[in-house]
């Protein structure tokens, strides 16, 4: 599955994963009132979300990667401060050829221990913010397909 990401992005997911619905991101509270889309794999107990928001030409000059997560850490540690946020390790990628910054961390679902990465980049002046949400049992057979996710990321050409 290709999808359309921010009008510059394009990502595919592999096959066991969907669009999410309104109903199923609606689950999803943390994640503040921007655009984005979400994919859902009910069997690998994934969720991958994309968000996106244009920024002005000064901002998009200023903002490094490093800013970008590091604000996000900010922002997702107060929100999943009642399901027991734990910051993991720093994280950094390349994703469509651009610098991403990012952190994993750890929390509780419903008394089961979830694990999440987080990464943010510039691309022109869009700054998307990428997020996989997993179960920490389940690490060894996610890691991969975020990997293989992130790999499939690249520009638009019509956009």
């Amino acid at each position: 599955m290709e999808e359309k990401i921010g009008g510059a992005l394009r990502l595919s997911c592999p096959e066991g994963f969907h669009r999410m619905t309104d109903a199923e991101k609606s689950g999803l509270t943390t994640l503040g009132n921007g655009p984005w889309a979400g994919f859902s794999d009910p069997e690998r107990h994934m969720i991958v979300t994309v968000g996106w928001k244009r920024v002005n030409a000064l901002v998009s000059l200023l903002l490094t990667e490093k800013d970008l997560a590091k604000n996000a850490e900010k922002q997702i540690a107060r929100s999943m401060r009642p399901y027991g946020y734990r910051f993991g390790k720093a994280v950094r990628r390349t994703v469509a050829g651009e610098r991403a910054g990012g952190f994993r961390y750890g929390y509780e679902a419903q008394g089961v221990g979830m694990a999440a990465e987080s990464l943010a980049m510039k691309h022109g002046k869009t700054v998307v913010y990428f997020h996989l949400y997993y179960r920490e049992a389940l690490e060894e057979e996610s890691l991969p397909v975020w990997e293989e996710i992130l790999a499939s990321v690249r520009a638009d050409p019509e956009g």
